[in-house]
């Protein structure tokens, strides 16, 4: 056998058991029920940006939580981005999506649809600013709905971490008019701005503030922008388990780059 020809044959020998160690994998996902284990971050087009999708084999922040990626807990559709908590096998699994490229000052606005008024006291839904460098609080700016952990019902709240200076952070009883709100933060080097309205609407039209459900503007100074992501997660406070499975639709989302 000449020697390219062999070459040949022992590529062909490699690239056959490579696809059945993928086929065995996938056997072995489909029969257990869990996530299939991919070899890179799946990703999903949303709000004119590129998302990843976290994932996890062991419990790990915020919660401790696992964490899936599968088709079957995050997707998106018609009528959005959609986030789950769900049972696999034999854990729960949370959701969280990150943008693939880095974001920083601007304007967020999303419109979620979820009945947060049923959430079990461990459900935390988030959508926050992120940097993995440490400084300035890893720069996470937060709106969250929540009840973390009491029994008194889910809040919604805005911080600039820390949580822990009563002055970084506005907890409010949104008085919910149905499963659809619509949240903005407006992020520049001079104005830390929150708002949170009612119903599916355009912050910047007349008419919102009809629908406005609350507005804080940060006393302190903003972080600075670093080199932060946008983040979107549904998870368990302190990893415990709810009582039923829980979905959140993120209808839409922009994000417009400050332009000094």
């Amino acid at each position: 056998m000449g020697k390219s020809v062999y070459r040949k044959f022992r590529w062909s020998r490699v690239v056959g058991l490579v696809g059945l160690l993928v086929s065995l994998t996938s056997c072995v996902s489909a029969a257990t029920g869990l996530p299939e284990i991919n070899t890179g971050p799946r990703e999903l087009d949303f709000g004119g940006l590129k998302w990843r999708i976290k994932s996890s084999t062991a419990p790990v922040a915020p919660g401790p939580n696992y964490y899936s990626s599968s088709p079957e807990a995050v997707w998106v559709d018609d009528r959005g981005m959609h986030l789950t908590i769900g049972k696999q096998g034999e854990h729960w699994y949370a959701t969280e999506i990150f943008t693939r490229s880095r974001v920083g000052y601007g304007t967020y606005t999303f419109t979620v649809e979820t009945d947060a008024r049923s959430y079990d006291p461990a459900v935390v839904a988030g959508f926050f600013t992120w940097d993995t460098a440490p400084e300035e609080f890893n720069r996470e700016i937060d709106i969250e709905f929540a009840a973390w952990g009491a029994e008194d019902g889910t809040k919604f709240q805005y911080v600039v971490q820390p949580y822990t200076s009563p002055e970084r952070i506005v907890v409010f009883d949104p008085k919910l008019q149905g499963n659809t709100t619509t949240h903005r933060i407006v992020w520049r080097p001079d104005i830390l701005e929150f708002s949170s309205f009612h119903g599916r609407v355009d912050p910047d039209s007349p008419e919102a503030r009809n629908n406005l459900m609350n507005r804080w503007t940060f006393a302190g100074t903003p972080p600075s922008e670093g080199r932060v992501r946008f983040r979107i997660n549904l998870w368990l406070f302190q990893g415990k388990e709810p009582e039923r499975p829980v979905g959140m639709t993120v209808n839409a989302f922009s994000y417009e780059r400050w332009r000094p």
